[in-house]
């Protein structure tokens, strides 16, 4: 959006408008969890393995700040705190999530997560790592966007914007994969491109946002990320 931010798609993380481009591989940050980077799921990947399995480099460039671990729920919360979301006000109201969520969050609410955020310019990338079971990363991912929030609106300081929104499923990444694009109308400065996939024991997003977000582009960060939390989780 023209203010600068974006509710980051993804259900992941609020950051501002900042980064698109490809990864480089390598392992996570320091945490700043506000919960216990020590948390558990069934399948047992703690938020702190999880941090470690996170990207650190995007074109070369380091993480905009250190990651984030803990249950998901608080990871995507602090984030969207600290981007001053809650601020805008969205219509349909219904839409403040599901537009731009890309999964269902409470399937995976209490799960160990991870996050990391890069800046490139004037485009930006955000990766999340969310361990599950498979039946909560199918519950997660078989949720779609509601025909009513394929367009929606969002009004932050005064000014209004308007939204679309796609998805499809992909090929390629993990064993389920899909792509969410979010457009604001009148602009190309503002396209983001989410990617939300499947893999053994834990759900995987990366987003880039900025005038060189594509799709194509997304995939291929997507591949990346997914192949690095692969060897890492191993």
């Amino acid at each position: 959006m023209a203010s600068g931010r974006w509710r980051i798609a993804s259900g992941l993380l609020i950051v501002p408008a900042v980064v698109g481009g490809l990864a480089g591989c390598s392992g996570g940050g320091q945490s700043t969890a506000s919960t216990s980077a020590s948390t558990t799921a069934s399948n047992g990947f703690t938020a702190a393995k999880l941090q470690k399995a996170l990207l650190t480099q995007v074109n070369g460039v380091a993480a905009a700040a250190p990651a984030t671990s803990g249950k998901y729920s608080s990871v995507s919360q602090a984030s969207a705190s600290k981007a001053g979301a809650s601020g805008a006000q969205v219509t349909p109201k219904a839409c403040s999530q599901a537009a731009t969520e890309g999964f269902d969050p409470s399937a995976l609410a209490g799960s160990p997560a991870a996050a990391v955020t890069f800046r490139v310019g004037t485009n930006g990338v955000s990766e999340v790592l969310v361990s599950s079971t498979a039946k909560s990363a199918t519950t997660a991912l078989a949720s779609n966007v509601p025909a009513e929030c394929k367009q929606y609106k969002e009004t932050i300081g005064g000014k209004t914007y308007t939204y679309g929104v796609q998805e499809k499923s992909v090929s390629g990444v993990g064993s389920q994969a899909k792509v969410l694009n979010v457009h604001a109308a009148g602009t190309k400065a503002v396209d983001l491109w989410s990617l939300i996939y499947r893999g053994t024991g834990f759900v995987g997003t990366v987003t880039v946002v900025g005038p060189n977000a594509s799709e194509q582009a997304v995939q291929q960060l997507g591949q990346q990320a997914y192949a690095f939390a692969v060897k890492s989780l191993s």
